[in-house]
This record gives C-alpha cells, sequence and structure tokens, in this order.
C-alpha cells in the first residue's frame, strides 16, 4: 500500500485531487424518478477491527407519481437484514447493485414515506467503506464518485439530492472519534462505547454525505462575516500532527472570506477538513468536511485546501446535473484556486497558473481528444478536459461578460437560481443568455458540446498613410478537428513605440480580414496579450502591396557599397536580402543602409520593388 500512496501523491501535482473512477457506469442520468429522497438518517455500528460495519438507515421520501407500488434502491457489496416502509415489514430483490422494494401499500403522488433498510457485511475496501491500519486505525467513507452505494443504501444519483440533509448516529469504540457532515450535536459515551450525532440539514447528494473515524484531535478557527455571526472551521487529523496545524491551516478563514466576497455568504452551517490517510484522492469536497490527504497536510498544500473549499459553492451548493456535466464542478473549483492564488501572491501567479493549465488541455487533447461535456466514464475527472479546460471556460466566461462586476452578477445569478440544487450546460447557457443580453448557444455549442480549440494563422502588414496608419490583418483558422470556425471574440494587442492597445476581433468566418487606421506606427502585435483565451497561433508579417498616393522613389543607387535612396515623402522602406529575409525596416524619407554582406537585396516601397547589387 505505501507504493501506491506514494505514486498518487506523486499524481497529485497534475491533478490537484487525483480523483479516479473504480467502477464506472453510464454517465446519462435521467430528471425523472418515481419518488424523491428528502432525508437520510444513519445508525452505524463500527467495530474498527476490520471493514466490517452494521446499522440501518431510514430514508424518507415522496411519490413523484401516483401508484407508486415498487421502488429502487442501490446497494452494492453488503447484505439486507431487515426492510420496512412505514414500520411495516416489506418484501424485496436484491439484484446485484439495485434493491427492489415491493411496497407494503399504494403511494400517490406527493405521499411521504420511510424506508427502514438494516444492513451489514464487510466492504470491499477500495471504495466506499475503507479501513486501513497505518499510523493510527483509521476507517472513512469515499462514494464519489459511483460508491456511495458500497456503503449506503441510497438512491445514489447525485441529482436526486436529500432535500432536508443527512443525520448520523455512528457508535465505536470510545477511544476513536467520528467526524461527518454537518455540526456534532452530541457525544455519548457508555460502556466503552462511543456514539457521535452529527446533522446536516441542508439539501446533499449521496456522494458528499461523509463519515471517518480515528484517534482524531481538532484544530478550530472561526470566520466571521459580520458583527456577531460565525462560522467555525473545524478540522481533524492525527494528534501527533498538531506542531503541523497552525501553519497548514493559517489561511483557511482568509480562503473563506475570499470566496464570501466573490460567490456570496458561506452556504452552509460549518466547515471542516479531515485528514486521512492512506486516501486515494488528494482531496475530496465532502460537503461541510472536505478530505485531504495528509501528505498535503504537512506539506502546507494551500491551492488543494482552497480548492476543495471553493466546491462548497461550486459542486455541493450548486451541483452538476449528471456526471456529463462535471465541468460544472471541476471547472469552478480549478478556476477558483487559481484565482485565490492570484489574491494570496500576485497576479502574475494567476497567470502562470492559467498558462500551465491551458498546456495541460492541449496535452490532453492531443492524446485523446472529446468534448468537455459527457465525457467517457473513465475520463470523468481527466485533469487537462475537466478540470483544465473546464477552468478555462469560467476565464472565458468572464471575458465574454466584459467586465467583473457584470461576470460576478452572472455567478450569483447562476448561484441563486440552482442554490441547493443541480445544474446543467444548458442552465448556465440560459444564465448567460439572461445576464448578458444576447444568445451564447455558440459558445456553448463550440467550446462545451465540441472538442479541440482553434489555431489561428495571423499576417498582419503596416501601411503609412500620411498622417496615420493602415493597419491589416488576415486571420484564417487552421485546427485539424472541432468546429471549423470558434467565433471567440479574439484580442490582439498593437505595439507602438510608446505605449500600446488591444483591438478586439469579432471572430465569424475563417478566412477573415480586418483593418484598422492608426494614429501611431505599429511596431508588432501579440495575440491575446492578457491571457483570455485557449488558443495556439502563429503570426507573420507581411509585405504591403500598395503604398499610399504621392510617395515615389526619388533616387536610388542601383550597385554599390551601401544602399542609399530617398522618397518623394517618408514612407516605409523594406529591404530584403535574396532570400527573402527582411534585414532592414524604417519609415523614412532618406536611407543610407550597409549590409553586413555583399549580395543582391530588394527595397520595397509599398508595391514597388527595386533590386540592389551590393559590393565590396
Amino acid at each position: 500500500m505505501t507504493l501506491i500512496i506514494l505514486f498518487l501523491a506523486g499524481q497529485s501535482f497534475f491533478n490537484i485531487e487525483n480523483k479516479q473512477v473504480f467502477y464506472p457506469e453510464p454517465v446519462r442520468a435521467e430528471s425523472t424518478h418515481s419518488y424523491d429522497v428528502l432525508h437520510y438518517f444513519i445508525d452505524l455500528n463500527l467495530p474498527m477491527t476490520s471493514r466490517y460495519l452494521e446499522g440501518a438507515v431510514t430514508i424518507s421520501a415522496r411519490s413523484n407519481q401516483d401508484n407508486l407500488t415498487i421502488l429502487d434502491l442501490h446497494l452494492l457489496g453488503l447484505s439486507v437484514d431487515s426492510l420496512k416502509v412505514d414500520g411495516v415489514t416489506a418484501s424485496y430483490s436484491h439484484n446485484y447493485e439495485t434493491l427492489y422494494v415491493n411496497l407494503p401499500q399504494v403511494y400517490n403522488q406527493g405521499d411521504s414515506f420511510d424506508i427502514m433498510v438494516g444492513y451489514s457485511g464487510t466492504a470491499s475496501g477500495s471504495m466506499g467503506y475503507l479501513r486501513y491500519t497505518s499510523t493510527h486505525p483509521i476507517s472513512y467513507t469515499l462514494g464519489c464518485p459511483f460508491c456511495t452505494r458500497r456503503w449506503l443504501p441510497c438512491y445514489d444519483r447525485l441529482w436526486d439530492k436529500a432535500d432536508y440533509g443527512v443525520e448520523f448516529f455512528i457508535t465505536v469504540p470510545d477511544s476513536y472519534y467520528v467526524c461527518a457532515t454537518g455540526e456534532l450535536i452530541d457525544v455519548d459515551t457508555t460502556a466503552g462505547y462511543a456514539t457521535f450525532n452529527w446533522k446536516h440539514n441542508y439539501p446533499i447528494a449521496p456522494y458528499l454525505i461523509h463519515f471517518a473515524s480515528s484517534i482524531f484531535t481538532t484544530y478550530s478557527d472561526w470566520y466571521y462575516p459580520a458583527a456577531g455571526d460565525s462560522i467555525e472551521i473545524k478540522n481533524h487529523f492525527w494528534p501527533e500532527d498538531m506542531i503541523y496545524a497552525p501553519t497548514a491551516f493559517q489561511y483557511t478563514t482568509d480562503m473563506m472570506s475570499y470566496y464570501d466576497s466573490l460567490y456570496g455568504a458561506y452556504p452552509f452551517e460549518r466547515y471542516g477538513m479531515v485528514i486521512l490517510q492512506p486516501f486515494y484522492y488528494a482531496g475530496m469536497e465532502h460537503q461541510t468536511m472536505s478530505s485531504i490527504y495528509r501528505t498535503g497536510f504537512v506539506g502546507n498544500d494551500y491551492y488543494l485546501m482552497a480548492h476543495e473549499m471553493s466546491h462548497m459553492w461550486w459542486g455541493d451548493m450548486v451541483t452538476c446535473f449528471g456526471w456529463q456535466n462535471v465541468w460544472l464542478n471541476e471547472g469552478f473549483a480549478t478556476y477558483s484556486d487559481a484565482l485565490y492564488r492570484e489574491h494570496h501572491v500576485n497576479h502574475q501567479l494567476f497567470i502562470n497558473t492559467m498558462i500551465s493549465r491551458r498546456n495541460a488541455y492541449f496535452s490532453s487533447e492531443a492524446s485523446f481528444p472529446h468534448p468537455i461535456y459527457d465525457p467517457p466514464a473513465n475520463h470523468i475527472f481527466n485533469w487537462g478536459h475537466s478540470y483544465c479546460k473546464g477552468s478555462w471556460l469560467c476565464h472565458m466566461i468572464r471575458y465574454l461578460c466584459g467586465d467583473d462586476n457584470t461576470w460576478l452578477n452572472l455567478l450569483a445569478t447562476y448561484r441563486d437560481s440552482f442554490a441547493y440544487q443541480d445544474a446543467s450546460s444548458d442552465d448556465l447557457n440560459r444564465i448567460m443568455d439572461q445576464v448578458l443580453g444576447g444568445n451564447y448557444d455558440w459558445f456553448f455549442n463550440e467550446w462545451v458540446y465540441d472538442l479541440y480549440y482553434p489555431i489561428y494563422d495571423i499576417v498582419w502588414v503596416k501601411i503609412y498613410e500620411s498622417p496615420n496608419w493602415r493597419l491589416i490583418l488576415d486571420i484564417t483558422q487552421t485546427q485539424p478537428m472541432g468546429p471549423s470556425v470558434f467565433h471567440m471574440p479574439l484580442p490582439i494587442g498593437v505595439d507602438f513605440s510608446s505605449g500600446d492597445t488591444i483591438l478586439t476581433l469579432d471572430i465569424n468566418q475563417s478566412p477573415q480580414h480586418f483593418e484598422y487606421v492608426l494614429l501611431q506606427e505599429p511596431m508588432d502585435i501579440i495575440v491575446d496579450p492578457e491571457t483570455w483565451v485557449i488558443q495556439k497561433n502563429t503570426v507573420t508579417q507581411g509585405i504591403a502591396e500598395y503604398v499610399a498616393p504621392g510617395i515615389f522613389i526619388e533616387n536610388i543607387n542601383t550597385i554599390g557599397r551601401a544602399i542609399e535612396l530617398k522618397l518623394t515623402q517618408p514612407g516605409l522602406i523594406r529591404i530584403f536580402d535574396i532570400t527573402g529575409r527582411k534585414v532592414y525596416e524604417t519609415h523614412a524619407q532618406e536611407v543610407k543602409y550597409q549590409p553586413s554582406s555583399a549580395g543582391i537585396y530588394h527595397v520595397i516601397i509599398g508595391d514597388k520593388k527595386q533590386r540592389v547589387v551590393v559590393v565590396k
């Protein structure tokens, strides 16, 4: 196991969470279901000597249809010991991972009922309920993305949130401590055992329900969003690691304050982290209780912690509707941890992070090109696509907003529209249309539902037209797959001898021609100088095909030791060697230029070309 953990720790550099898909299933979700889960009440006994667990869950539910007589739950690898509906014993069949319950009476739309499932067994040990004997015995749950059913009878679909949350009563030997989703309500110690009661009153998807048990101690900070208001941030780890806690957790209140300023008030009753070792992932955004691998804790991986905290808004409060929309979870959180780098250090670190992640996406697209939407099951948590491209889509949406006030308004509208619910890519599309007042189907069609990215071939020419300059741009998109035209507005930086400016090109075809009249001579152009767009490019400076009226060569020596010429008025003068390489350029009326070697040269003034021989 040590070798596996070391390997995974090494991989976390490339994937901030190192999430994997151990038990894939079809990614597509059905939005209609015969009933709606309202609440999970979980009562468990954990001996902490093996992966064995036993207990019962009571699922409160409401019928979504008339004449409901049978319903389905998920349970994999554990045994059903008893089953009752509203206190009446019910028959059932258990087919691999699906538990079909025959209801003892008919329920109609809107009717509520309770299903109690008693269950027990030894968990698989790879996902679901895990237990290790490490520095201390430790056990915990890990259900993302498909494995809550491996420790809990439930309806294991992330889009069916338990509307009124979850409550735990977990009993362990009294030398252990249990942390879980929500707030600790009570600890009852009797005859060598301790029962921990944790409660969470907010809607929650099954994969975000979590508990962990070990020889934990705690370390708390408090965030004060307003006078007289506080949120506890309670962290759990092994006692001997207390030495690391003040440094490792020193920025968590700052993170919460920063995300509060961007995304609105923290959405739950409290927050915390539990430090796990061994741990398959580097981090996991269990609701109110993020799981962090011990290596990241000891190594002060602040940005992993920032990533997981941001998930409380994007992933937990607003959850992607089906794993086909996973980029909404991971892209938003990956962008958030990049934003925190900017807040914590500086803008250049943010830009460097975004460029690094853009390159990771390029590499991922080169090895296995696919749309970010509805990824293959074993690519749900692909670092280059779901995380890095996802974060770049968030960045480009911010760019399309035009200013940060509009961007924050868009985020607030998206949050408020889907708070404690699930959202899809189409939902975000509709919010953009609403807030920005346009039709952004093109953005989602090209960047979300299709693959690849634009590759621009840009040729630019500058022409002096006294007293102004004309800048000519010809842009062709050459990407080998994906849309033939990406319509993303393209920023072009224009450098002058004093200062610069940015032109925004409205891209709607390929090839495409642009002309601008400028007050100064453009010395160079830079594609996307502020780093807003996923793109690659090649830039070539072309030769002007014509000259402004009234500029002529008054005299020129066609053979000599230097190239000497005079124009009728100042103009753009270019000199090329016999290979076509430009060796000299200036804007002047007279020139005396001494090449480094003899040979044949071409002097070009607009569309006029003069051959000159230089001798030694």
